[in-house]
C-alpha cells in the first residue's frame, strides 16, 4: 500500500519539475526581456533628449547679445577665450568654438587651434545653411585635439586584446552647431560646441538613476548603463560593489555582431566580468550616412532573478512533492485543497503573462510551503511592478521636456511655412495656419495659390525658382480660408536640408500698418475739404435741426416756460396714435393722463415728477434703479416706448420729452435670450459628458480598454461641441455680413452640382448619389464656395436621415418658365411630419430625437441664410416613412451678364 500511495509522486514529480523549469523559466525570462527593452528605450530617449537640448542651447547662445559681442573686430582674444570658457562651463559643454564658414577656427574655450581648419561635418554644413543642428559624431584624435585641451587624453581607453596592449582613442560626442545672425559689423561665423561622451561620469550616472533608481532591483543589486565606440566600452556607470567601472572592455560577441549586421537593437543574456547580466544595446548611427558610431546599453544582474526563479521552481517542486505525498495518503480531501491553491498560483501566473501586472496570489496566515511559494511569487511581481513604475516616471519626465521644447516653435509670433519646390506646403506652424484661417493639419500639402491672391500660378512658380539663400522680401495679398484677404509681408529663402531643397517663408500680417498709412493719406487729402465742409455745416445747422425735428424717428415733445406742450413731432404722434390737437397746450399732468390712457399698464408711468427726481439723482443712485420709464402702448402694433425728460435753460423751452420706440430692441433681446438659452442647452450636453468622464478618469482606475473607451467618448463629445461652435460662428458671420463677403460670379450651376457629387464620400455601404442634370446650360450669380457648402449640407442630411439605405437623387432642372434653376435632393429615409417640416429651419431643431443621428441642428439654418442672400429660396417637402425632398432655387442669369 505504501508503494502504491507513493507511485503518483515517483512518476509525476520529474515531469512536473521539467514542465515548471521550461514554462515558468521561459515566462520569467520573457518578462525580464520585456522590462529590459523598456529600460533600453528610456536610456535612448534620455540620450536623444540630451542631443536636442545641446542643439537648442547653441541656437539660443548665437542669439544672445553677450555671444554676438565676441564677433566684433575690436574684441580682445583673451577676453573672447574667457567668455567662451565661462559659457561652456555654465552650459555643461566640453568644448565651444567660433568658426568661419570655411571651417577656420576664430576662437575656442581652450585658446588653442585658432587659425586651424575644422573638418566640415554634416552638423557644420547644416548650420552654414542657417539650421541649428545637433547629432552624434565620432571624432579621431586629430579632430579632438583641435576641439579642446585634454579631449584627446580623455577619450583614450586602455583595452586588452590577446596579449597586445592597445587603446581606443576615438571620441563619441554630441556635436552641435548654429549660425550667428548676419550683421554688417561682424564676420559670417558659426558657434560649434558639444559634449564628449567618453568617460562622461555625470551623464552616465544620471542615465543610470533614471533607468535604475537605487533600491528598485532585488537584493540591493545595481543596474548598468554604458556607451561604446564601435565595440569598445568607453563609459559605464559606477558599481558600488565592484568599486569602479569596466571601461575599456569589449561588448560581447552576440550584440556586437547583431549591430554590425544592421540591427538597431539587441537584448539577451551576456557576461560582464564573472557575472551574468540581462543586457540590451541600441545602435548609435550617423545621422547622414547611417554608419554605426557606437551604442548605448543597459544591463542588470541576472543572478538575483535566477535565484528567485530557481527558488520558485524548487519551492513549487517541493510543495508539489509534499502535496502529492499527502494526496497519496489522504486521497480526495487533502488533494482538493492543495489543487485549489496551486490553481490560484497558476491563474495568477497566466494573468501576469497576459499583461495584468496588478495580479497577486491571495495569501493566508498559514506558514506552509504553498503559502511561502505564494509570498515569494508576490515579492517577485512587486519587484517587477516597482521597476515598471519607475520606468514610466522616467519616460514621463522625458516626454514633458519634449513638450516644452515643442511649445517654443508653436508660439512663434510670425507665420512660418516650409514649401516644397513645387509650391506645396511641407510644414507650417500654428501662427501661419491661424493667419490663413486653417487648422494646422489642413495646410499640409496645400499649394501656395490657395491663399496667394496677388500673384498668378506662373508668377508663384517663378518666385520659388528664383528664391535665394540670402532671402527676398515682398509684399502680397493673402486670402484666408473664409475668402477674406489681408496684406502680408513675405520673406522667401532657399534652404538645403540633407538632399532636399525647400523654400522657407515667413509671413507677417501688415494690414493694420497699411490701413494707418492709407488713413494718413486720406487725412491729408481731406483736411482742407473738412474745413470747408464744417463752415457749410454751421451755416446750414438751423435748417437741419428743423428738418431733423420733423423727420426724426424718435418722438419729441417740447414744453414752454409755463409747463404746457408747445410742439410735438410726427414720430411721436405715429408712436402713440394721438393727434396734435389732443395734446398741444396741455400741462404736464394732463399730458401724463393722456399717455396713461394709451398704456397697457397705466401704473407703469409715474409722471414727470418721478422722471425729474430720477434725472436729478446721483449716478450711483440711478444705476441702482430703472434708468428711464418704459411704456407698453395698447394701440396697433403693441409698441414699447422709452421716455427721457431733459430740462432746458432756453428762454422759450423749459423741458423736452424724448420718446424712443424700442419695440424691435426688446424683441431682439427676447430672441437673443431664447437663442442663448438654446445654445447653452446644446453645449451643456457634450460638456456634461466631457466633465463626467474626465472626473471618472481622475478619481478612479480603469483597465486600458475601458480607459480608451472613456477617452473616445470624451473625444466624440468635444468634436460635437467644436462642430456646434464652428457652425454658430459660420451662421453669425453670414448674418452679420449679410453677404458682403460673398464673392459673386456667374457660374454654370451644373458644374457646381457635379463637383459636389463627385467629391462627396458617402457612408460605408452606401452608393454614390444618383445625378440627373438638364442638358440646357443654366447659369446663376452666386458665391462658388457658399453654394457648394449649401448643397453639401443638404446632401449630407439626405444620407444621415436615410440610415436604412435607398438611393439619394440629385436633380438639377430649370424651373418657373426658365427664370429659376431648381436643385432638388431627394432621399428615401425616415421623412418628417408637417409640424417637423414647419420647424426644420429653426436653429438647433433636429427631426431625430433618438440621438442616434449625429448633427447640431444648424445646417438647414445656414443653407437658408446662404440661398436667400444670393436671391434664392429653399423649400422642403416630406412624408413620414417615405423620405424628404429639399429644393434650392436660384434666379437664372444670362452668360452675357458676366
Amino acid at each position: 500500500m505504501l508503494a502504491l500511495g507513493l507511485m503518483p509522486l515517483l512518476l509525476a514529480f520529474p515531469l512536473v519539475m521539467a514542465a515548471l523549469s521550461i514554462l515558468g523559466g521561459g515566462r520569467a525570462e520573457d518578462m525580464l526581456l520585456s522590462n529590459l527593452r523598456s529600460q533600453l528605450g528610456a536610456s535612448s530617449s534620455y540620450l536623444e533628449q540630451t542631443r536636442r537640448e545641446t542643439g537648442h542651447q547653441l541656437g539660443q547662445l548665437v542669439r544672445s547679445e553677450r555671444m554676438r559681442a565676441l564677433l566684433r573686430r575690436d574684441s580682445d582674444a583673451k577676453n573672447v577665450q574667457r567668455v567662451l570658457a565661462e559659457v561652456a562651463e555654465s552650459n555643461d559643454l566640453d568644448y565651444l568654438l567660433i568658426i568661419e564658414d570655411d571651417g577656420r577656427i576664430l576662437a575656442s574655450d581652450s585658446g588653442k587651434s585658432v587659425g586651424m581648419l575644422l573638418p566640415l561635418d554634416h552638423v557644420v554644413r547644416q548650420a552654414r545653411e542657417g539650421v541649428a543642428t545637433s547629432a552624434f559624431e565620432r571624432f579621431g584624435s586629430d579632430v579632438l585635439d583641435m576641439l579642446g585641451n585634454g579631449l584627446q587624453t580623455e577619450t583614450q581607453v586602455s583595452l586588452l586584446e590577446g596579449s597586445n596592449l592597445a587603446t581606443e582613442d576615438r571620441g563619441l560626442a554630441i556635436h552641435a552647431a548654429a549660425h550667428f545672425p548676419l550683421s554688417v559689423d561682424s564676420p559670417n561665423a558659426m558657434l560649434v560646441g558639444g559634449i564628449l561622451l567618453n568617460r562622461n561620469a555625470a551623464l552616465i550616472e544620471h542615465m543610470r538613476e533614471l533607468v535604475y533608481p537605487v533600491g528598485t532591483l532585488p537584493d540591493n543589486t545595481e543596474g548598468l548603463t554604458l556607451l561604446t565606440v564601435g565595440d569598445t566600452i568607453v563609459t559605464i556607470s559606477r558599481q558600488r560593489q565592484d568599486g569602479g567601472r569596466l571601461a575599456g572592455g569589449k561588448l560581447p560577441e552576440k550584440p556586437t555582431t547583431a549591430l554590425t549586421n544592421g540591427a538597431d537593437q539587441w537584448s539577451g543574456l551576456t557576461t560582464f566580468g564573472d557575472a551574468s547580466y540581462m543586457t540590451g544595446v541600441e545602435a548609435i548611427r550617423d545621422i547622414h550616412g547611417g554608419e554605426l558610431l557606437g551604442s548605448v546599453g543597459v544591463a542588470f544582474p541576472y543572478a538575483p532573478y535566477e535565484r528567485a526563479i530557481r527558488l520558485l521552481l524548487w519551492a513549487v517542486g517541493g510543495v508539489m512533492a509534499v502535496t502529492m505525498l499527502v494526496v497519496s495518503v489522504s486521497y480526495l480531501v487533502a488533494g482538493r485543497e492543495i489543487t485549489g491553491r496551486l490553481s490560484a498560483i497558476g491563474r495568477t501566473m497566466s494573468r501576469v503573462r497576459r499583461g495584468d501586472r496588478a495580479a497577486r496570489v491571495s495569501t493566508s496566515p498559514r506558514n506552509d510551503e504553498l503559502e511561502l511559494l505564494a509570498r515569494h511569487f508576490n515579492v517577485l511581481l512587486d519587484t517587477i511592478s516597482m521597476q515598471d513604475e519607475a520606468q514610466k516616471q522616467s519616460q514621463k519626465k522625458i516626454a514633458d521636456e519634449a513638450s516644452r521644447r515643442r511649445a517654443l516653435f508653436e508660439h512663434e509670433r510670425d507665420g512660418v511655412v516650409i514649401l516644397n519646390e513645387d509650391g506645396t506646403v511641407f510644414e507650417a506652424n500654428p501662427s501661419a495656419a491661424r493667419m490663413l484661417g486653417y487648422a494646422p493639419d489642413e495646410l499640409n500639402g496645400v499649394h501656395v495659390s490657395a491663399w496667394e491672391a496677388n500673384f498668378s500660378a506662373t508668377e508663384i512658380a517663378a518666385n520659388i525658382r528664383t528664391a535665394r539663400k540670402e532671402g527676398d522680401m515682398i509684399e502680397s495679398v493673402h486670402r484666408r480660408k473664409d475668402g477674406s484677404t489681408y496684406v502680408a509681408e513675405v520673406t522667401l529663402s532657399r534652404v538645403q536640408w540633407g538632399d532636399r531643397t525647400f523654400i522657407l517663408t515667413t509671413q507677417r500680417d501688415i494690414s493694420e500698418r497699411k490701413a494707418v498709412e492709407a488713413e494718413l493719406d486720406r487725412y491729408h487729402l481731406n483736411l482742407e475739404l473738412l474745413v470747408e465742409q464744417r463752415t457749410r455745416e454751421l451755416n446750414d445747422r438751423t435748417a437741419q435741426l428743423d428738418t431733423i425735428f420733423a423727420l426724426s424717428p424718435d418722438g419729441v415733445v417740447s414744453f414752454d416756460r409755463q409747463g404746457k406742450v408747445a410742439s410735438v413731432n410726427r414720430a411721436f404722434l405715429q408712436m402713440t396714435g394721438l393727434e396734435e390737437r389732443m395734446v398741444k397746450g396741455l400741462d404736464e399732468h394732463a399730458f401724463a393722463s393722456v399717455l396713461r390712457a394709451r398704456c397697457r399698464n397705466p401704473q407703469a408711468f409715474e409722471g414727470f415728477d418721478a422722471m425729474r427726481a430720477d434725472d436729478g439723482a446721483d449716478t450711483d443712485q440711478r444705476q441702482g434703479s430703472a434708468q428711464r420709464p418704459v411704456l407698453e402702448m395698447s394701440g396697433p402694433g403693441d409698441r414699447i416706448l422709452e421716455l427721457t425728460l431733459k430740462s432746458s435753460g432756453s428762454a422759450f423751452i423749459s423741458q423736452v420729452l424724448y420718446v424712443r420706440d424700442i419695440t424691435r430692441e426688446t424683441e431682439v433681446d427676447r430672441m437673443k435670450s431664447e437663442f442663448l438659452s438654446t445654445a447653452a442647452h446644446e453645449l451643456r450636453t457634450p460638456m456634461a459628458s466631457i466633465y463626467g468622464f474626465s472626473e471618472l478618469l481622475l478619481h478612479r482606475k480603469f483597465s486600458d480598454e475601458k480607459r480608451r473607451d472613456l477617452l473616445e467618448t470624451i473625444s466624440r463629445q468635444a468634436t460635437r461641441m467644436s462642430t456646434i461652435i464652428d457652425e454658430l460662428l459660420d451662421l453669425a458671420r453670414i448674418e452679420a455680413r449679410r453677404g458682403q463677403d460673398f464673392v459673386l460670379e456667374t457660374l454654370a450651376v451644373q458644374d457646381i452640382v457635379r463637383l459636389v457629387v463627385a467629391d462627396y464620400n458617402p457612408p460605408d455601404g452606401r452608393a454614390q448619389p444618383v445625378l440627373s442634370i438638364s442638358d440646357h446650360p443654366l447659369h446663376v450669380r452666386a458665391d462658388r464656395g457658399k453654394l457648394q457648402q449649401a448643397i453639401l449640407n443638404v446632401l449630407s442630411n439626405a444620407y444621415k436621415y436615410s440610415p436604412e439605405g435607398g438611393d439619394v437623387i440629385v436633380d438639377c432642372q430649370p424651373d418657373g418658365n426658365g427664370q429659376q434653376v431648381a436643385i432638388s435632393i431627394r432621399d428615401h429615409g425616415m421623412g418628417m411630419s408637417a409640424d417637423q417640416v414647419a420647424r426644420v429651419f429653426e436653429r438647433f431643431y433636429r427631426a431625430d430625437t433618438s440621438g442616434h443621428i449625429p448633427g447640431t441642428g444648424l445646417g438647414m439654418s445656414i443653407v437658408k441664410e446662404i440661398i436667400e442672400l444670393m436671391g434664392g429660396q429653399v423649400s422642403v417637402s416630406s412624408e413620414p416613412g417615405a423620405g424628404t425632398t429639399v429644393t434650392l432655387r436660384l434666379p437664372v442669369v444670362g452668360v452675357s451678364n458676366e
